[in-house]
């Protein structure tokens, strides 16, 4: 098949005709499409094996069975199902997968910066599907940085890829499925938790009734299904909570609890918190794409056609040329592996129609029903657990650019004296410069700064590199396209914008 590929004189040859970002359900699914259709397709993932968040781990725990057992049986029949995944990602001829490859920088001309240890250089293709997934959504409160709370991804991760389960006191505490998942694999696991205090009320889940379809009645059933055996188990759980702090000097040692007037101190050595999940966004804003705020969810989220086309950001831009990047999954919305492997076959078909396959109308249409049907559940879910513990803007002891170590008050002030525009607060106090580059804490700054403000969050200007990039590896780069390398000032950049509607 021959793909629009683009080309310009000076443009160096492409690598690949697609490149994948992410070997999650998402990523994984649309390398199989598009191998399978004759494609040369390179995916780069972070870690050293397929899966993502959610089959993280899945081939290394089904190969140590029988001494994986207990763990595949608390993870359950929605962890093993990404074995079939995973093994047709694997068996698929002309996927090159290149694992434990951090993307540092990406351009909407097609343009991948890569880096494995202290290697590192380009690639390009026509089309760049982004596929790197989800987060939790980052809750600055006082004690978060105390050794001893973690994020319920984090657990998980250490379950899955490290196969070990917390022992002591656990307090769970936070919204969304995700926490009653995990309470009930640690009860499987033969750990009891304390308690899970929940931010969400009876009322969310009455007011979110209306918005419940039958084809998301199978996943209410099972999250029902969680809750009722944590009952039995005697597990107390707490709705309504308002408030968390973490109690420790070098060790969380307790979590004081509000609920309305009342205030109560649960002795615990675990405190795993989460308030929900949101697409990760550094690499798209990196590039140069186009956000926008969603208050209901708190959260900025690409926008993007059904497809997955991407759009740039109106004002200066990095490239000229079209916009290359589609994004896919959970990274575009959230909707959990179901969702995101029907919506990577769908990113793949919408390419392949793109380049003149006779078949990949039929396969478009296909898989636009069945990402529809997998994300029939998410309405509800949306309006059944909003944002609890993010809900309100963190007391002013509250860290909340833990790299810089900048706390609420800190910024409070700044933005009272005026600091109002976000990047300008980045340069004045490094607030988003550390590693993390502003994923902890540049949804909280730009709501603070929103608030006085008067309008709507606005996210940072992102730059490469967005990942830590070593001198020794910058010193390496290999596959340097020259005009990478001209120095243009942030006011002369062309302007530069995609063809065509775009919708979420």
């Amino acid at each position: 098949m021959q793909l629009p590929l683009h080309h310009d004189a000076a443009r160096p040859q492409d690598n690949a005709d697609v490149i994948v970002i992410g070997a999650g359900p998402a990523g994984m699914s649309a390398a199989v499409a598009l191998a399978a259709a004759g494609l040369r397709v390179i995916v780069l993932d972070m870690q050293a094996a397929p899966g993502g968040q959610i089959f993280r781990g899945l081939e290394a725990n089904f190969t140590d069975a029988p001494e994986s057992d207990a763990l595949l049986a608390a993870l359950g029949p929605a962890y093993a199902a990404g074995r079939a995944v995973i093994d047709r990602f694997r068996t698929t001829p002309g996927i090159d997968f290149r694992p434990e490859h951090t993307v540092w920088e990406l351009r909407p001309d097609g343009t991948v910066g890569w880096l494995q240890g202290q290697s590192a250089g380009y690639l390009r293709a026509p089309h760049i599907i982004l596929a790197n997934g989800a987060m939790e959504r980052p809750v600055p409160f006082v004690g978060w940085t105390l050794p001893g709370v973690m994020s319920a991804g984090a657990v998980q991760t250490l379950l899955k890829a490290g196969r070990m389960k917390p022992s002591g006191r656990v307090v769970l505490a936070g919204t969304g499925p995700l926490i009653f998942l995990l309470a009930d694999q640690l009860r499987k696991l033969g750990v009891k938790p304390a308690m899970i205090a929940r931010t969400d009320r009876l009322g969310d889940q009455i007011a979110a009734a209306p918005k419940l379809r039958a084809a998301a009645i199978p996943a209410v059933l099972k999250g029902l299904g969680w809750l009722a055996r944590l009952r039995l188990a005697g597990i107390p759980g707490l709705r309504g909570v308002t408030g968390l702090e973490a109690l420790g000097a070098d060790q969380v040692k307790a979590v004081r609890i509000r609920r309305g007037a009342r205030v109560a101190e649960v002795p615990c050595d675990l405190l795993i918190v989460h308030d929900g999940i949101v697409p990760a966004t550094d690499l798209a804003q990196g590039a140069g794409l186009q956000m926008k705020w969603h208050a209901r969810n708190l959260t900025w989220q690409p926008v993007t056609s059904t497809d997955g086309q991407s759009v740039m950001a109106p004002g200066p831009a990095l490239t000229d040329g079209p916009c290359r990047i589609r994004i896919c999954g959970d990274a575009r919305l959230i909707g959990g592996a179901e969702a995101a492997i029907a919506h990577g076959r769908y990113a793949a078909a919408a390419i392949l129609q793109e380049g003149g396959s006779a078949l990949a109308a039929k396969d478009r249409a296909s898989t636009l029903a069945a990402v529809h049907q997998s994300l029939a559940a998410r309405p509800f879910l949306d309006a059944a657990f909003p944002p609890g513990l993010a809900a309100a803007l963190p007391r002013d002891d509250a860290m909340v650019c833990r790299c810089e170590e900048i706390t609420a008050e800190a910024m409070r002030a700044r933005i009272a004296l005026g600091a109002c525009d976000i990047n300008e607060f980045r340069g004045t106090t490094r607030c988003g410069m550390g590693p993390c580059q502003g994923r902890n804490c540049a949804v909280t700054l730009a709501r603070m700064i929103a608030e006085a403000a008067g309008q709507d969050p606005v996210p940072f200007r992102a730059r490469e590199s967005v990942r830590p990039l070593s001198l020794g590896a910058l010193a390496s780069l290999g596959g340097v396209d020259p005009r990478l390398a001209e120095v243009i000032s942030l006011n002369d950049k062309p302007q530069v914008a995609c063809a065509g509607d775009a919708d979420v």
